[in-house]
């Protein structure tokens, strides 16, 4: 059955990343709030699906202890994700937007991002699932692609307010790593 199968939720994940992407260059298109949610829900739904007991895959043990790993580090996404995530931020800057540059965000641009793969890492964990944590290099590559693009965008919606912050705030996900 194909809703067991892994790879299955890894490739609807992807989908909906490539299309965070490939929209995010349209304002036009992904403003619109349905379409920004449904991308958002590609991306999630697939990596809730893909650690979970249901889908056969190779498990890792940890001595039981690892609903208590990856509940912490599922719990400090959350404690990064929820005081920066806001409905605005499914959609494309504007020209009038104020731009956030206190909290998590004096730290790292994209703290969001950091919670999207802290909170999928403690999930995977909490599950065992060795072929979700296999995927982890491959979201950060993709949230990199992601990044670029909302940062060129930013620069040329915002100019010079968005470069002062680069400049200030250098690291995208994670502090001491700039990629």
């Amino acid at each position: 059955m194909i809703i067991n199968n892994p790879f299955f939720w890894a490739l609807i994940s992807m989908f909906g990343m490539t299309m965070a992407v490939g929209m995010w260059g349209r304002p036009d298109k992904v403003a619109k709030f349905p379409v920004a949610f449904a991308i958002v829900s590609l991306v999630t739904i697939g990596r809730l699906m893909l650690p979970l007991p249901f889908v056969p895959q190779p498990r890792f043990e940890l001595w039981e202890l690892y609903w208590i790993i990856g509940g912490v580090i599922l719990a400090c996404g959350l404690f990064i994700g929820i005081p920066t995530f806001s409905i605005r931020s499914l959609t494309p800057p504007k020209p009038d937007m104020e731009l956030k540059t206190t909290g998590f965000y004096g730290i790292v641009r994209n703290p969001i991002y950091l919670c999207e793969q802290l909170w999928f890492i403690g999930y995977c964990i909490m599950f065992r699932s060795i072929i979700g944590l296999c995927t982890v290099p491959l979201w950060w590559l993709a949230f990199l692609i992601h990044i670029l693009a909302e940062e060129k965008m930013l620069e040329d919606i915002l100019g010079d307010k968005y470069r002062e912050y680069k400049k200030k705030v250098k690291d995208r996900m994670l502090p001491g790593l700039l990629i």
